[in-house]
């Protein structure tokens, strides 16, 4: 038995549910409000080119462009690497490969993520539509088409965008059950896919799937075994190349280590990066990938253990600075559109098993940079789902306003 969309209309004011949806009026609103922030936000100049840029993934995929393979995330000869997982780094060394690594190449990148930017507006319209009728799809594309997080994701060279259209595309089809349609085989490789470009999506991924197998009273078994076949190469290219064990990746001690050590603010340092630091960068490529990030994560479990109560401080930061986007001292920006969806959820608690969907993603995403340190482009990820729920929020209050439109 799956989710009804029926049932869940049912519940919504009828003149709700009769309005039209206007992604054609939407969609042009998102792409030129796209490209005027592209304009200012590069001055109205060409974009950068792509060399010089301070990113591992962009030192990874020059790596790949000079034919040294998946190696090297510090601009220096260090051998293998498992620092990131393969599909981004990859997507940008075939763009460079192609395009060169100058303005062209960044301008592509640049088109590319605006594609999955607009892709992701429908389909959060899509999943509005689907749960609470088309005032609710307008009102969260509306909010998609020109929320500042969703403007600036497509033009950093990162996966925020990408990962961001992932998440909201498998919380569509969890909603509208689609990816019980195929016993979850095209579920279970879109998220070994999904987890290879961000592992940090995969606990998400896995809940909403989980969510559609327990609303359809199916053990998702095909769906799993997917997941593990498309995934797996990754894992045995670590063992071959990194001789190790490595589901996923190899950084993970390091970033607590940024986020956890003595004077630490809880947010990433710059000047303790092996790309920017000179000593650290020589530490990493003399005792390797491996022994580094495993000696910077022991640090950090140290000093998490001898200064506890810090540690917790440093987390509640942490997670006012992921939902509010005020790291680095930036205001809180985020305040107006979570109270929205706070209200969304409200509003929504007589259907709890659509609480429990909204949830699952906002709960578990965010975790692991709850205890490392915070960015905002973490937080963008799962930002057209809190513009869905913000627009159901928005659609339920113009129809108070005027309950006969």
């Amino acid at each position: 038995m799956g989710v009804s969309t029926s049932t869940v209309q049912n519940e919504i004011p009828a003149s709700t549910r009769e309005n039209a949806t206007h992604w054609r009026t939407i969609l042009v609103i998102a792409i030129v409000a796209r490209v005027c922030f592209a304009f200012v936000f590069f001055n109205f100049t060409s974009i950068p080119p792509m060399e010089g840029r301070g990113f591992e993934n962009v030192s990874i995929a020059l790596s790949l462009r000079a034919g040294n393979g998946f190696s090297s995330p510090f601009y220096s000869d260090s051998g293998p690497t498992a620092f990131m997982t393969p599909i981004y780094p990859s997507f940008l060394a075939a763009v460079m490969i192609l395009f060169g690594t100058g303005s062209l190449a960044a301008t592509i990148i640049v088109l590319v993520q605006e594609i999955f930017s607009l892709a992701t507006v429908m389909l959060a319209m899509y999943t509005g539509r689907t749960l609470f009728g088309a005032r609710a799809a307008n009102m969260a594309g509306l909010f998609c088409a020109i929320a500042p997080p969703m403007l600036s994701a497509p033009l950093l060279t990162w996966d925020a965008c990408l990962s961001a259209f992932l998440m909201t595309a498998v919380f569509a089809a969890a909603a509208s059950m689609a990816v019980t349609r195929t016993r979850f085989i095209p579920a279970g490789a879109f998220c070994a896919l999904a987890g290879l470009l961000n592992p940090t999506l995969i606990p998400a991924l896995w809940a909403l799937c989980g969510w559609a197998a327990w609303k359809a009273k199916k053990l998702p078994w095909a769906g799993i075994l997917t997941f593990f076949l498309v995934f797996s190469p990754w894992v045995v290219r670590n063992a071959l190349v990194m001789h190790a064990f490595i589901p996923m990746r190899t950084n993970f001690g390091y970033e607590l280590w940024q986020g956890n050590h003595p004077a630490a603010t809880g947010d990433f340092n710059e000047s303790m990066n092996p790309m920017m630091n000179a000593s650290e960068r020589q530490a990493f490529v003399d005792q390797g990938e491996l022994r580094y990030f495993h000696e910077k994560g022991a640090f950090a479990r140290a000093y998490i253990t001898s200064h506890f109560r810090e540690f917790l401080r440093l987390d509640a930061k942490r997670i006012w600075q992921f939902w509010t986007l005020s790291q680095d001292g930036a205001a809180p920006s985020m305040i107006p559109i979570l109270l929205l969806a706070l209200v969304a959820l409200g509003l929504l608690w007589g259907r709890r098993d659509l609480v429990v969907l909204f949830a699952l993603p906002l709960v578990l995403y965010p975790m692991p940079y709850y205890i490392t340190h915070v960015y905002a482009r973490f937080e963008w990820v799962v930002e057209p789902l809190i513009l869905t729920l913000a627009g159901y929020s928005m659609s339920r209050f113009l129809e108070w306003l005027r309950p006969e439109a």
